[in-house]
């Protein structure tokens, strides 16, 4: 497959977008942004922005043509979005297709059917359907925790108020890793075309335990004054479940225990440490001191 030259990144604000951005300039890919109409982000200056409308296709096609890949950084939740996006990115012909997937393994059965992922998965049956015989090939990249946004926003524990939510004793080893190192290795996919075709692909940070993160934190900071609490991550889900039921619109009811559930839980395929694609890929798994580095950061 010819390599990649020019990549186009939609969410390139946000989070993993910016680190992608700037990770894509670094390998002297030429990148452009799409973004809405009206919108005051600032990009690099080598970065070519283009106004699209996402909501449809012909807008989004134009703005792609002449691009040899397509990476969305999007929230997932906008379902009709992530459909328009594929529907352009074959009709403009774009190589290689990666949409926003990150996190857990879909391809592990028990997070695959928990209700939280159910946009995801067909976000992927989609892109597998209509990809067929195509030139468009794709690349689905999971990641499991994001361990300085987990950090940042509580997910893995809240570092800056100290309180830790310790599940099933705390002792799952899961993988955690940084927004840096998924924007590298996303990178890595767009220059092993070959290896990565439609496929899936897993980014591994490092094995942790969410007591191993505890235990950083405190030697670094200090034991005193953490409010430490013990749960059941098969408790989390049923809850989840059950808010699910009584009220779907109330999204942070459901939705974080089963994100939870699988990025931590033993058999829900968290612990990439011997299933993923780092060798391959040219990337080195963090060290411990790595860890301890991104940890002390978020304090």
């Amino acid at each position: 497959m010819a390599p990649i030259l020019t990549v186009a990144v939609a969410g390139a604000a946000g989070s993993l977008g910016e680190a992608l951005v700037k990770e894509l300039l670094a390998a002297n890919f030429s990148v452009t942004a799409l973004v809405r109409p009206g919108s005051t982000s600032t990009l690099p200056p080598s970065v070519k922005a283009a106004k699209v409308d996402y909501d449809d296709v012909e807008s989004l096609k134009i703005a792609l043509q002449g691009h040899d890949a397509l990476v969305s950084t999007l929230s997932t939740t906008a379902i009709e979005v992530q459909e328009k996006l594929i529907d352009a990115a074959i009709a403009a012909g774009i190589k290689r297709y990666i949409p926003s997937e990150f996190g857990c393994d879909l391809f592990n059965p028990k997070a695959r059917v928990l209700p939280v992922y159910a946009q995801k998965v067909k976000v992927e049956e989609d892109v597998e359907k209509k990809t067929r015989g195509t030139q468009t090939t794709y690349t689905f990249v999971f990641n499991n925790a994001f361990l300085d946004w987990g950090l940042d926003h509580g997910f893995v524990m809240d570092l800056k108020a100290k309180k830790a939510e310790i599940y099933d004793g705390g002792n799952v080893t899961f993988t955690a890793t940084p927004i840096p190192f998924v924007a590298r290795g996303l990178v890595a996919v767009l220059q092993h075309l070959d290896e990565t075709a439609n496929r899936e692909v897993r980014l591994h940070g490092a094995a942790v335990t969410q007591k191993q993160i505890l235990d950083i934190a405190q030697r670094i900071g200090g034991k005193e004054g953490w409010q430490v609490t013990e749960a059941r991550s098969e408790d989390l889900e049923k809850e989840s479940y059950e808010n699910l039921k009584k009220d779907p619109s109330n999204v942070y009811g459901w939705i974080i225990g089963m994100l939870k559930r699988a990025a931590f839980a033993d058999g829900y395929g968290g612990d990439f440490s011997s299933n993923n694609d780092n060798e391959m890929l040219g990337l080195n798994e963090m060290t411990e001191r790595e860890v301890e580095y991104v940890v002390h950061s978020r304090m």
